[in-house]
């Protein structure tokens, strides 16, 4: 309640400030120079990239907004696919981009590398949001977005087939193997996987817990460009992907829709998955509990989490109304919620996710979260992916020399 309360009261000292700008000069011709302190040169209305979801879940909030302050908003539906992010970086230093955009906060290293993005000083509201949402948002140790949800991956069981607790991935294996040999399953968990690409994001939890994380991270926890995925640990968890393979596991014809399927349809009793498979589940009416998950070696599984966030464009001639609108209204756990109906991801507010009570998969994904790793933002990762997921696919198809083919690996993302 404190949070709450503190919270409120940052926004409304903020609100006033701006709204009574606005009123100051209400009478005269044009709303005179606060409108245009507030809106910049353009004198015209803040512009936001982004989705479908995101613009609906926005829409009151926005209504509430233009009231409040006389700026309106318009919105450019664009997904964060790679072409938006391109044509932002084009537009942008011509003045021609959003004033805000709407993205995943894997793309923060390219866009601040390319002096895109406005910091965002989030004072007091930092205390408010999920810690590794605001490290995932931090770069070089300035802070660039608004986080508004959160998703990363978990262990979702089948009731109906076991209410097993398994320690260990050994042990959760073991207990899916069970119900296999037993006719009672097909597979002992569903482990989504790409035949082209192969998919180190959902096998990430099980290349921590080898003590192998892709990137080292410096004393304050921020990823340098030094990988963590070499040497001894590294080469483990390569030959345990191996034993995966043979043993038939993990299969890389396990696509996401193959492996969601089998799940429905009660042939797996477990599932490595995201929130975005949640509502499916329910509406095929699974009984369903949320399990972290478990380690393969002896450190802790960390999933990569990804953060969705609000950024403002640096070229922004109406930086100052957008900051409004995203600290003082995208803060609001209100809005927070909102954004989470509409999305279906839990949001990145501590008060906005002990109001989801009514959701407890989803509330449970976001304590899953709070323990995860932030997917690495830095430019190098991009060369990482493009050798990473064909590596792995090599040695769960049987690559007679796992080890091997991870060094292979390990040098040409260095080089």
């Amino acid at each position: 309640m404190k949070r709450r309360t503190r919270h409120a009261a940052s926004a409304a000292a903020a609100l006033t400030v701006s709204t009574a700008l606005l009123a100051s000069c209400a009478s005269s011709d044009g709303q005179g120079e606060a409108v245009q302190q507030l809106l910049g040169q353009t004198g015209g209305a803040i512009t936001i990239w982004a989705g479908e979801d995101t613009i609906r879940g926005l829409s009151d909030i926005v209504e509430e907004y233009e009231s409040d302050t006389g700026i309106p908003i318009r919105f450019v539906q664009r997904d964060a696919s790679a072409r938006t992010m391109s044509e932002f970086i084009t537009q942008s230093p011509m003045g021609q981009g959003p004033d805000i955009i709407v993205s995943p906060h894997d793309n923060l290293g390219q866009l601040v590398a390319n002096g895109l993005l406005a910091p965002i000083e989030l004072g007091d509201y930092e205390d408010e949001f999920l810690e590794v949402a605001v490290q995932a948002l931090t770069y070089d140790g300035v802070v660039y977005g608004v986080p508004f949800a959160v998703e990363n991956i978990a262990v979702l069981r089948n009731n109906a087939l076991t209410t097993h607790e398994p320690g260990t991935f050994g042990e959760l294996i073991a207990d899916g193997q069970r119900l296999v040999d037993a006719g009672e399953a097909s597979f002992p968990v569903s482990i989504p996987q790409s035949p082209d690409a192969g998919d180190p994001y959902h096998l990430y939890p099980l290349q921590t817990s080898f003590g192998a994380p892709v990137f080292e991270t410096d004393e304050d926890g921020a990823y340098t460009a030094d990988l963590g995925m070499s040497g001894p640990e590294g080469e483990a968890f390569a030959q345990y992907l191996s034993e995966l393979g043979r043993s038939g596991v993990l299969n890389t014809s396990m696509t996401p829709d193959i492996g969601k399927e089998a799940f429905i349809n009660g042939r797996s009793p477990y599932i490595l998955s995201g929130p975005w498979n949640v509502n499916d589940f329910e509406e095929a009416g699974l009984d369903l509990t949320l399990l972290p998950v478990p380690p393969a070696g002896e450190h802790p599984a960390q999933p990569f989490v990804g953060i969705q966030a609000f950024f403002v464009n640096a070229n922004s001639q109406n930086s100052l109304p957008a900051n409004d609108f995203l600290l003082n209204y995208v803060t609001r756990p209100d809005v927070q919620l909102s954004l989470f109906e509409a999305m279906g991801r839990p949001p990145a507010i501590e008060a906005a996710i002990d109001s989801i009570n009514d959701r407890p998969l989803l509330a449970a994904y976001a304590d899953v979260a709070a323990d995860g790793a932030p997917m690495p933002a830095i430019p190098e990762m991009r060369t990482v992916w493009m050798f990473w997921g064909t590596t792995q696919n090599g040695i769960v198809d049987g690559h007679p020399d796992p080890v091997t083919l991870w060094r292979r690996m390990i040098t040409s993302i260095e080089n």
